[in-house]
């Protein structure tokens, strides 16, 4: 049996303490990373889609694990490297704080207008981009009954895409109000809380492998362990956050 992983830098197997190598050792199965740093969960889910494909890739009771991330991160045609989609329709936005421009943004502001114009096109779709997200992964963990599916979020459904003038958000209410509690099965598992908000973003957030401290992998391994032992997994070790209460289960978006 094999553990195949799917996501962005919170998943890249970086070896002995790390949360995919500890969790290989955790279940005795050999473990696969798909994970690239500063990409988004299209990304990831073209690589899923590609291997299920492939006949020959998985096996009867091999688990796929998909950490979806930040649904603003988009493949522009001119990124001259994948992580640099993460930031780039702040790049459109006329309410930013005047400061020094950033190499960053020298590089692609000449793309300004076309960047605007996806975001006010295609803006609301973005808040609601991981909801449909998990429920197409839900779907297909129906067509692959062999295959145990668990998926995280890497940040909150929103991660403060209300906040981006030029997508054209009016309310967030229903998406506050979606539960997914209705979608577990015996083979497939949604995590409500975001992988940030168990982890905390400390100072070394930018530096330290998968964005976790040595503790914080070693806890996340024995958690996705928990849930596809089904089990209740030990939330103790969660960073205490604004908008999650450990005593009462509920995650509140911003």
């Amino acid at each position: 049996m094999t553990i195949h992983i799917y996501s962005d830098s919170f998943g890249v197997n970086y070896g002995s303490g790390t949360w995919p190598f500890e969790l290989g050792k955790l279940r005795k199965q050999k473990t696969i990373c798909y994970g690239r740093g500063g990409t988004g969960p299209n990304w990831s889910l073209k690589k899923l889609i590609t291997n299920l494909e492939d006949p020959l890739l998985f096996k009867p009771q091999d688990t796929i694990i998909v950490l979806l991330s930040d649904q603003k991160r988009m493949e522009f045609p001119w990124l001259e490297e994948l992580h640099d989609s993460d930031g780039m329709f702040l790049i459109a936005e006329e309410n930013r704080r005047t400061r020094k421009e950033n190499q960053y943004e020298k590089t692609y502001k000449i793309y300004k207008s076309e960047i605007k114009t996806v975001a006010n096109t295609l803006g609301p779709m973005y808040l609601y981009e991981n909801v449909k997200n998990i429920t197409f992964l839900h779907l297909i963990s129906k067509m692959f009954k062999d295959y145990k599916f668990l998926v995280f979020t890497c940040f909150s459904l929103d991660n403060f895409t209300s906040n981006y003038k030029n997508f054209n958000i009016e309310s967030t209410k229903l998406l506050h109000d979606l539960t997914f509690e209705s979608l577990k099965s015996p083979n497939f598992y949604y995590y409500p809380v975001p992988i940030l908000h168990m982890v905390g973003k400390n100072k070394d957030y930018e530096s330290i492998h998968n964005h976790m401290t040595n503790e914080q992998n070693g806890n996340f391994a024995l958690l996705c362990d928990a849930i596809l032992n089904n089990k209740e997994p030990d939330i103790s070790w969660f960073v205490p956050h604004t908008y999650y209460s450990i005593y009462s289960s509920e995650f509140i978006y911003e």
